[in-house]
């Protein structure tokens, strides 16, 4: 019993670590894509072809992540400013008492 236990387990095992390697290699801990050290290695074995398509891929998702931050950024502003004037209207409520 405890042979088969310890046979399971180190047949697990390795597929436990490459789990979480793919896992660390292809997202950061933000849940967002981080690309693998090996990038440069991993597009020469591509076509051509293929190349293009990952670059062109890539520049979406990069596109994506910068139209994201703008979003976020815009939206963070506009409530900022939205709570300055409603504490000067408190204040301004305030201020007759």
């Amino acid at each position: 019993m405890k042979s088969i236990r310890s046979i399971i387990v180190c047949g697990l095992l390795p597929l436990a670590l490459l789990a979480g390697s793919v896992h660390a290699q292809g997202i950061g801990r933000s849940g967002t894509y981080t690309m693998p050290p090996n990038w440069g290695m991993m597009m020469d074995k591509l076509t051509p072809e293929q190349r293009t398509q990952a670059i062109g891929i890539q520049e979406k998702m990069m596109q994506m992540e910068m139209d994201y931050q703008d979003t976020m950024a815009q939206m963070e502003m506009k409530h900022a400013h939205e709570m300055m004037q409603m504490q000067a209207q408190l204040l301004d409520l305030f201020k007759g008492h």
